[in-house]
């Protein structure tokens, strides 16, 4: 089973920073899962919401800061208990420190078509500077972004994020031309998985951050699994029952 440390390990370490990268990466994760957004000078910088409001000292909209700005600030917010002050990277300081990561998903939030035109042609000319082959998946809530990554960078990976509760979601990523799919637990959609892997898509499924949800992530035979506590998921898929539980048939 391949494990991603959701914004690293959210649930152990500050999110989305280079702390709780590196705290994830040496548990053992294949992968880091992380965010990207619009800072006030054009950079591309690493934080979930579109606010700092949540995890960082300061308040108010993400696109208001310099990356300078962010730097600065005190991204404990998800994690106060955490020892030494960190700040809200940008995407190259982290693909600086964490190029040789196996597996990166980044993720690109919600934005207005335009500011999502800068976001993604920032995204695949970083990407292309790396150069880190199919070890980057680009993903998206949102179907504008894919589009706008398709056309930019046609052979970079995929991957749709949403509810797949219903159909639609499904025939979307197909339309995409993902190569992947992420879809939730409350989904309850074991049926979509198989189809989705029957139709040529990775299936990564989210959350897994207790034992009974790894379990059901198992036993769904999902390809990934993203969690909030990659200690708990690591210990669980060490197990040779659930490591082989995962294993597709």
């Amino acid at each position: 089973m391949i494990v991603f440390g959701h914004r690293g390990g959210r649930g152990e370490a500050p999110e989305n920073t280079l702390a709780g990268f590196a705290f994830a990466l040496g548990l053992g994760v294949d992968g880091l899962e992380l965010d990207v957004r619009l800072s006030a000078d054009g950079q591309l910088v690493v934080i979930h919401d579109e606010t700092v409001d949540r995890t960082t000292d300061a308040t108010g909209p993400v696109a208001a800061f310099t990356a300078d700005q962010l730097a600065l600030l005190d991204a404990r917010g998800s994690c106060p208990e955490w020892p030494e002050r960190v700040g809200v990277p940008t995407l190259e300081q982290v693909l600086d420190a964490y190029a040789g990561t196996p597996r990166f998903e980044i993720e690109v939030k919600r934005d207005t078509p335009e500011r999502l035109e800068e976001v993604c042609a920032r995204l695949a000319m970083i990407i292309a500077r790396y150069d880190p082959g199919g070890r980057a998946t680009v993903s998206s809530f949102d179907p504008t972004a894919l589009n706008i990554m398709r056309r930019l960078a046609p052979d970079l990976p995929r991957a749709y994020i949403g509810a797949y509760d219903e159909r639609h979601y499904l025939d979307t990523a197909l339309e995409l031309g993902c190569t992947q799919v992420d879809i939730p637990l409350s989904s309850k959609s074991p049926g979509t998985v198989r189809e989705a892997q029957a139709r040529g898509l990775a299936v990564t499924g989210w959350l897994g951050n207790t034992t009974e949800e790894l379990r059901t992530l198992g036993d769904w035979r999902v390809d990934h699994i993203t969690t909030d506590y990659p200690s708990v998921a690591l210990a669980f898929f060490r197990e040779p029952e659930n490591v082989r539980r995962g294993d597709p048939e």
